[in-house]
């Protein structure tokens, strides 16, 4: 990139409460939409778009309450499309509800590709440009801050090079405050977005220098961060980001590796330092309201960003860091990982025992624990998302565990829900804590959710602190399928109380016993880990 193009800031125009509502499996209410806007203004994103105002009654009631929120960081953006073909802006539903909202800016697109504006809008290239200069016209003389996208304009370049900037050109010749290069079917490269980005800026320079030039990337070829990440280095300076990258069909470039990139590799500012550090916690809290799995491989944010199992690896990294890690996980607020596993190695599992244990353990301990750990993944037990269930393994073999409760039975009863029963199992559970007897009842939908229920309720009159946590997670997985019904199983599940997640692991062949082992792991853990922490002592 040359001195020339340079840039050292960035504004962050994140489409998840748009684009990302076109991904398949996304459905958010209007509370998840009102608090994924909020932390999105908390990171300090720059722009914030919603969809389109006054085409359904969510969206209606959504658009009336972000209208009260106290934004500290973000613009809160609607967003539209130019006039239909045959209709004067001032008739036009659309551009007419974006003119009335509230807001100081709007989002409207407009074809930038003579193939969409033929076959798509069936019209030719002198209306298209007319529709893009008479809409951006209207909402201009509305009050309004208009930002338009310039659909297809990569595809519309190749097709008709001349035509496509034409289409960017009406839109700031008659008062637009960006344009957004689009690649709408995602066929860019990064060589293509650094030379098309130089040249539209320096187009832009000469009509309209204070308009700001965005990029907008789909990931139909999987380059989509890159492509964003190029073009902000070569003078976008309107970045367009999902969360997670989720949007229609393959999605877009994603929030939490675009920023990232472009602030700790480019030194090119997108939400400041201290809120990058914010980051791995926040893409927590957004998976949550999203209601999707956090992606373990993302990287930066994802849990396994700074995860390391082989022992090789694991020495090297605690001899020196930069040998495996390209950034130290703190500048995002991550943290570093050693998985423990029969390919572990002594050095790291030294080092998990001693955090676990204290600095004092004895190599003899550690070794034992390592042959004790590749005899039960031999078995079929796993611990590399399991940490609560290893923590317990280690205790237990370096004589630090100390029991909290004796379980003297549990039973699982299926329900008939034929019979218009809202749950399809009830459990029973009998334990004991120091010498006092706990027998109590729970429904679920399913035994594991009727135990957990059960379990939960008996453990609460000893442990309040257990009914902080929620189950978030649970799997499943035949160990020996070649058994058939005898095949054993091997249960993961996840808890969380909000700011914390733990895993835990249970083997067996009898899929309600495994569960149940997790579960026991679970909140045996969980006690723990409180006692600890009200000692100090928690790591």
């Amino acid at each position: 990139m040359d001195n020339e193009s340079a840039i050292d800031r960035v504004l962050i125009y994140d489409s998840t409460l748009r684009e990302g509502t076109q991904c398949p499996g996304i459905s958010l209410s209007v509370p998840d939409k009102l608090r994924i806007a909020a932390e999105l203004d908390r990171l300090g994103v720059a722009f914030i778009e919603g969809g389109m105002p006054d085409t359904n009654p969510k969206e209606d009631e959504f658009y009336r309450r972000v209208a009260e929120y106290p934004f500290q960081n973000a613009r809160f953006v609607p967003f539209g499309a130019t006039a239909r073909v045959g209709v004067k802006p001032e008739n036009d539903p659309l551009l007419s509800a974006l003119a009335e909202t509230p807001f100081e800016y709007v989002c409207i697109y407009g074809k930038c590709d003579i193939f969409l504006v033929e076959n798509v809008l069936r019209t030719d290239r002198d209306t298209n440009l007319a529709l893009i200069a008479d809409s951006v016209t209207f909402l201009k003389r509305a009050g309004k801050k208009v930002i338009f996208d310039g659909e297809g304009f990569f595809s519309g370049i190749d097709r008709d090079r001349e035509y496509a900037f034409s289409c960017l050109q009406a839109a700031v010749q008659n008062g637009a405050e960006a344009a957004v290069l689009c690649d709408t079917t995602g066929i860019a490269d990064p060589e293509t977005c650094a030379e098309l980005t130089k040249l539209v800026r320096t187009e832009l320079a000469r009509l309209a220098p204070d308009a700001l030039l965005g990029i907008h990337a789909h990931n139909d070829c999987g380059m989509a961060d890159a492509n964003t990440i190029t073009a902000a280095r070569n003078g976008a300076t309107l970045v367009g980001t999902t969360l997670f990258g989720i949007g229609e069909r393959c999605g877009g470039a994603d929030f939490f590796v675009t920023v990232p990139n472009l602030q700790l590799r480019y030194g090119i500012e997108c939400i400041g330092g201290e809120r990058l550090k914010e980051l791995t916690s926040a893409s927590f809290r957004l998976a949550e309201l999203l209601n999707i799995k956090a992606p373990a491989y993302t990287p930066f944010v994802g849990r396994n960003a700074f995860s390391h199992k082989a022992g090789t690896h694991i020495d090297a990294v605690l001899k020196a860091p930069g040998s495996f890690e390209p950034f130290d996980p703190a500048l995002v607020g991550g943290t570093r990982r050693f998985l423990a596993s029969e390919i572990t190695g002594r050095s790291g599992m030294r080092d998990i025992v001693e955090k676990i244990c204290g600095p004092d353990t004895s190599p003899e301990l550690c070794e034992e624990i390592l042959e004790a750990l590749k005899q039960r993944e031999f078995e079929g037990y796993q611990y590399e998302s399991a940490g609560a269930s290893l923590e317990l393994l280690i205790r237990r073999l370096s004589g630090q565990y100390r029991p909290t409760f004796t379980l003297n039975s549990y039973k699982v009863i299926t329900l008939d829900e034929m019979a218009g029963n809202p749950y399809s199992a009830s459990a029973i559970v009998d334990l004991t804590v120091d010498g006092r007897s706990e027998i109590t009842a729970g429904n679920g939908i399913g035994p594991v959710d009727a135990l957990d229920c059960a379990f939960r309720r008996a453990m609460g009159h000893f442990y309040p602190c257990t009914l902080n946590i929620s189950l978030v997670d649970y799997k499943v997985r035949v160990i020996d399928s070649g058994e058939g019904t005898a095949s054993r199983v091997r249960v993961f599940i996840e808890f969380t109380n909000g700011a914390r997640r733990f895993g835990t692991v249970g083997l067996s062949g009898d899929i309600i016993q495994a569960s149940w082992d997790a579960l026991v792991d679970a909140y045996d853990y969980w006690i723990m880990y409180n006692a600890e922490h009200d000692r100090g002592t928690a790591q």
